[in-house]
């Protein structure tokens, strides 16, 4: 470090130098290509300070910045989620000086949102705060006491589920819909494909129809993973070709379709992404590599496809439940029995 005036100056180079300064919780860092006067680095830092002073502090503003800064690079649906989260946050917090806002600030606002959200979305919007903190005021790192995620087990249809569906469905567009889902497709990514992508027996998935306003065809699919080939059997493309489209209808008018059916047979109501899940377990039973079962579905890592989709089944729980207790009860009793005989 080297003092010049009042300042501490860093070198950097030979002849390069730079400055950091702490201001009202703001670091301002300069650089200079040679040994600056004292005047100089006073003038710079006024500049610097004044440019710093036209950006925007309130909360409002630097959500609103964060957001239209990224709407080029992030998903409708992640634009439309931050839209929501900054229509629902309370007037008075977003009204505030971002500079003002304390811990016990963010606290408040995430103990009301949580009286009426699920703890996934509690904690979702928590990070939207959190990341919109990180690049207007970096130094205030949050610490926030956030509600701990819901643990309810969701039903998972089975072999005989998805069997009673198709049943029922048979001669719909519903048909096509279930048989793709359970060979990994999303629905946006259903909903995006027409008679084009099908090629013999290859289904070329390459978009997604996503809501923005009003639904429309996003030309590259959820990640970079999802752009991929599904081979499917010669009865379903043959099925696609006679009915002449895929499903011409949106997401949201597919997991109505669903449920509608589900209602009729009984069956409790799933989400149409679940059939996801269904087929990675049921690959991951078949001893399908994972490596190939993550490329097949589109997944991005293999964290988001252990956490989520690799799930047992019911029967497989049960089946692997009664097979434990009983293995480790006859290993237990049989322990038992050679202690007593033990002189």
């Amino acid at each position: 470090m080297e003092k010049v005036g009042n300042y501490n100056l860093e070198k950097v180079g030979n002849h390069s130098y730079r400055l950091k300064k702490i201001i009202k919780g703001r670091t301002i860092r300069i650089s200079f290509d040679h040994k600056p006067s004292q005047r100089e680095i006073a003038l710079k830092l006024a500049e610097r300070i004044q440019d710093d002073n036209n950006k925007p502090e309130i909360l409002r503003h630097c959500v609103t910045e964060y957001i239209a800064n990224r709407e080029n690079i992030l998903s409708p649906t992640s634009v439309r989620t931050y839209n929501n989260f900054l229509s629902v946050l309370d007037k008075s917090l977003l009204d505030k000086n971002i500079y003002d806002i304390t811990q016990s600030d963010i606290q408040k606002e995430i103990n009301r949102y949580s009286r009426t959200h699920a703890p996934k979305t509690v904690r979702s919007l928590h990070g939207f705060i959190s990341s919109v903190f990180k690049v207007y005021r970096p130094q205030f790192v949050l610490s926030t006491s956030l509600p701990r995620n819901d643990v309810k087990a969701r039903f998972r249809p089975n072999s005989d589920h998805i069997q009673a569906i198709l049943e029922a469905t048979e001669g719909t567009p519903l048909h096509v819909c279930v048989q793709l889902g359970i060979l990994s497709l999303r629905r946006g990514e259903i909903c995006a494909l027409t008679l084009d992508d099908l090629d013999g027996n290859k289904l070329y998935v390459n978009k997604t129809l996503v809501y923005n306003k009003e639904w429309i065809v996003k030309e590259t699919p959820k990640t970079e993973e999802s752009n991929r080939v599904v081979h499917i059997p010669d009865e379903l493309a043959d099925e696609i070709r006679e009915q002449g489209f895929i499903y011409n209808l949106s997401p949201k008018k597919l997991n109505e379709h669903l449920h509608k059916v589900t209602d009729q047979l009984g069956i409790p109501r799933f989400r149409f992404h679940d059939l996801r899940s269904y087929f990675a377990s049921y690959a991951s039973a078949m001893n399908i590599p994972e490596a190939d079962i993550m490329k097949m579905g589109g997944w991005k890592s293999d964290f988001v496809f252990k956490r989520i989709y690799r799930e047992s089944t019911v029967e497989s729980y049960n089946e692997s439940s009664v097979k434990i207790s009983e293995s480790i009860l006859k290993s237990s009793s049989k322990s038992s029995s050679d202690i007593r005989k033990t002189p």
